[in-house]
């Protein structure tokens, strides 16, 4: 039987496509909905052919002035399979009594760890993992920093209003569409087994998996491992100092910078520690799962803490794999349900259900859009009115 992620393929960036949302991470503009992924904040996702996949615009580490690899000193820990895991990290080494220590700048998080009694034995995968680095955390105060106190433009400074965009452009296209269409007809059983389990029209669910993965295209460049790790251990701006260059932070700033980095170090925390207990559980190894650069993984962009509660076994086969189609599939269709999704909602109804996945108008119009595309076969250019 194939290892769980074995069919995760590292997404690389061809091309600077404008795309859906996401900024791995954020909470959107008006707060990111509880259990969603973490999202990004702008409304034209910049994706190198992705978002967060593509739901996600993934404000990379080279747009903040550095690569993983060179922050890291090594190449990203992103592999296209994900590897069996029972004997740990550093088996061989510890049979010869020379188990290797955990690289530079991991200390007060495993002291951590070590000192979490929902965190029991996690710390041995930080023997393999490249040394901490700021960037992670740097991209996500960017965000913020530009959110808070750099996109707000004063009432009536006689400049023209632009109308607000309804869906991402450039996604809702006849290509698209013929994208979806083919999924649909590959992935034909699956869809037929997933509506008679869950309410969710296979229009959604395939338009939802395009416009964060493409499909599972684009699933991450970053190793979640890494990304949540440096991102819980930033818990200070002394821990960050060396990753915010260019923001212009002054001294009235510094509360909201150390509460910000209390909050983001604690989510990141708790998503570090799901992901290392789900791959400890299920016989992975965590230092090949590749994902966003905040966190999420798979075709449907899971945070880790969503796992437990949502995860879904769609092709039966009994493990997890959100890199499997099956998987990925049943496993929205149970998010998207336990959020309120019901069959013969209206389109307002649908919207709210789609913003718990991605707390946006935006994200959710577009996939609205897409659907009903699909539904109808003419090409729609915003969402239907009821």
């Amino acid at each position: 039987m194939p290892s769980v992620f074995m069919r995760a393929s590292i997404a690389v960036f061809a091309a600077i496509l404008l795309l859906p949302a996401c900024g791995g991470g954020a909470e959107g503009r008006g707060g990111r909905a509880p259990g969603a992924v973490e999202r990004n904040t702008g409304t034209d996702p910049v994706q190198p052919a992705v978002a967060t996949g593509i739901s996600l615009p993934e404000i990379r580490a080279a747009d903040a002035g550095g690569t993983q690899a060179e922050y890291a000193g090594q190449q990203p820990l992103v592999a296209g399979k994900a590897g069996k895991a029972a004997a740990g990290p550093g088996a061989a080494a510890k049979k010869q009594g020379s188990a290797p220590p955990p690289a530079a700048g991991w200390s007060p998080l495993l002291h951590r760890l070590r000192n979490d009694p929902d965190a029991a034995g996690l710390d041995v995968w930080f023997q393999g993992l490249p040394p901490y680095s700021p960037q992670p955390m740097a991209t996500k105060i960017k965000e913020l920093f530009t959110s808070a106190f750099m996109r707000k433009r004063p009432p009536g400074d006689g400049k023209p209003r632009q109308p607000r965009q309804r869906i991402y452009r450039n996604v809702v296209t006849a290509e698209n569409i013929d994208k979806c269409r083919n999924f649909l007809n590959a992935h034909a059983a699956v869809f037929d087994a997933v509506e008679k389990k869950y309410p969710v029209p296979r229009e959604i669910l395939v338009s939802l998996l395009f416009v964060e993965t493409r499909l599972g295209v684009f699933t991450g460049k970053e190793n979640a491992f890494w990304s949540l790790a440096c991102m819980a251990a930033a818990d200070s701006p002394e821990r960050v100092k060396g990753g915010l260059a260019g923001i212009p932070l002054t001294s009235r700033h510094d509360a909201w910078l150390r509460a910000r980095l209390k909050e983001k170090s604690e989510w990141a925390y708790k998503e570090m520690r799901a992901l290392l207990r789900f791959c400890r559980d299920n016989g992975i190894n965590p230092l090949t799962v590749p994902g966003s650069v905040y966190g999420a993984i798979g075709i449907c962009q899971f945070m880790p803490t969503n796992l437990a509660n949502f995860a879904d076994d769609g092709d039966g086969n009994g493990v997890v794999d959100l890199f499997s189609e099956a998987d990925a599939v049943f496993s929205a269709a149970r998010y998207l349900t336990r959020h309120g999704w019901k069959a013969g909602s209206g389109v307002a109804g649908r919207r709210n259900v789609l913003k718990r996945y991605n707390n946006l108008n935006i994200y959710a119009d577009t996939i609205l859009t897409m659907a009903e595309s699909l539904r109808t076969g003419r090409l729609m250019s915003e969402p239907p009115a009821n």
